[in-house]
């Protein structure tokens, strides 16, 4: 990876439709998407998932970007996912812990 600390991780959730047109929603990337946004928030990862529309990979979707910067990450499954969130992990930290607000009067 780059030096730049990926901040967003994009994943494709378009459907082309047609019998004939190959698409990362038609290759379980709502699925996938879930299960990674699930995860991000379970073990607080920090970075933002952002579903997007066609980055022009159709055939070998679904299709997942780092960003600002990174590369393509293509053709993965469901099975894939925890390996996606240790490298999230290892490359985007931890949020920090967000208690909410102090309350001075203490109510």
């Amino acid at each position: 990876m780059s030096s730049v600390i990926p901040k967003y991780l994009m994943i494709c959730t378009n459907r082309r439709y047609g019998a004939e047109s190959a698409s990362c929603a038609a290759r379980s990337s709502l699925q996938i998407a879930d299960a990674i946004e699930n995860g991000v928030r379970t073990r607080n990862i920090n970075i933002v998932i952002e579903r997007s529309v066609c980055m022009g990979q159709c055939l070998k979707g679904p299709t997942l970007r780092m960003a600002p910067g990174g590369g393509f990450i293509l053709g993965k499954t469901l099975d894939d996912v925890d390996a996606i969130l240790d490298e999230l992990e290892a490359s985007c930290g931890f949020k920090e812990d967000d208690n909410g607000p102090l309350h001075l009067l203490g109510s």
